[in-house]
């Protein structure tokens, strides 16, 4: 393979955005008292098959939450994909409360909350609502009809000032399928009867990761698909099926050319650069777990093998940034305290 020095991804620090302090697992990635307490039926490889789902789960719902968190202008591709909507560079976005009850899930157990994966205001008007789904699930329309609902109780309710009538609007919503599957249908959707003989069709588009090509997700700058592409090569894995390294080499550099691409027309900073690399590399680690060699090669191409000194310079430069930023408030309290002093020793008449 020829030598290319790509850039040098930095560790991915997720901000916190008004989001609840206990965050709990989706609902299908909990895992179960079953799954936590080994049974005296249940052999030491069930139990850690049970764990491995659910960090199963969570790397991929993780991977959506890292990538909106840090770069949620990288969600404006896919609302153009799925609902036709454009939106212009600096459009706001606000994250906004994702928790919801559990209790239609489980009346049986203790009341309980969980999280909507990604809940948004865009531009102050248009609410989206995206949730990460590794498997097909029947149950998936019915989960999303109550998250729905509690997001229009939650966020939209509008309440006329005449009439006392309450208006709900459900937000744009969609469901990310990351892993292919023939069993993925086109759509969720679900028929709802109402009391006076009414009824409406809850119907969601779905995205399939895996249907789009590397040329497919350059053309439409889906830069957040690229962390899932890795997922293409698990069935072959699966199968037994040889992957050479040549091959991940070549996919690798496409993958890496066009986020280059997508640095060099200013759609993504070097820091989202380096976040995405980072992405993949989490992405990979887990497809290719068993397969250490091709896990190396993945490495190889990624890992910062030499750090350039410019690199050094702005995390040098950041730091004194941040420690100029703390000194500066210390000696502004400082200053507040000794005028509070001075001005007490002078109604004492001290001077």
């Amino acid at each position: 393979m020829t030598e290319k020095e790509h850039r040098t991804p930095n560790i991915l620090a997720t901000k916190e955005k008004q989001m609840p302090e206990k965050k709990q697992m989706p609902k299908e990635t909990q895992m179960t008292k079953e799954q936590q307490i080994p049974k005296e039926n249940q052999t030491a490889k069930e139990t850690q098959t049970a764990e491995s789902a659910v960090y199963e789960g969570n790397l991929w719902d993780e991977i959506l939450k890292a990538i909106v968190d840090t770069m949620p202008e990288q969600l404006f591709p896919l609302f153009k994909e799925v609902y036709g909507k454009e939106y212009p560079k600096g459009t706001s976005i606000v994250l906004l409360n994702t928790e919801t009850s559990t209790f239609w899930e489980n009346r049986e157990g203790p009341p309980e909350s969980t999280l909507m994966d990604i809940a948004l205001l865009v531009d102050g008007t248009d609410y989206y609502h995206l949730e990460c789904q590794m498997k097909d699930n029947q149950e998936m329309v019915i989960r999303m009809f109550a998250y729905d609902v509690h997001f229009a109780i939650t966020h939209t309710k509008v309440v006329d000032g005449e009439t006392k009538e309450i208006t709900l609007k459900f937000p744009h919503s969609v469901v990310i399928y990351p892993e292919g599957s023939d069993s993925i249908p086109d759509h969720l959707q679900c028929r709802i009867l109402f009391q006076d003989n009414t009824e409406h069709i809850y119907r969601l588009p779905i995205v399939r990761v895996q249907k789009y090509s590397l040329e497919e997700i350059r053309e439409k700058h889906l830069i957040l698909f690229l962390p899932y592409t890795m997922l293409r090569f698990r069935p072959r894995l699966r199968k037994g099926k040889n992957i050479t390294e040549k091959e991940l080499t070549e996919y690798l550099n496409e993958v890496i050319l066009i986020l280059e691409e997508e640095v060099a027309a200013g759609r993504l900073t070097d820091l989202q650069y380096h976040d995405c690399v980072r992405l993949l590399r989490n992405a990979a680690e887990r497809v290719f777990a068993k397969h250490r060699e091709l896990w190396k090669e993945v490495d190889r191409m990624t890992a910062p093998l030499i750090k350039l000194p410019t690199h050094e310079f702005r995390e040098l430069e950041a730091e004194l940034a941040s420690q100029k930023e703390k000194y500066e408030a210390e000696i502004t309290k400082q200053k507040a305290e000794i005028q509070r002093l001075q001005e007490k020793l002078r109604l004492a008449g001290v001077n």
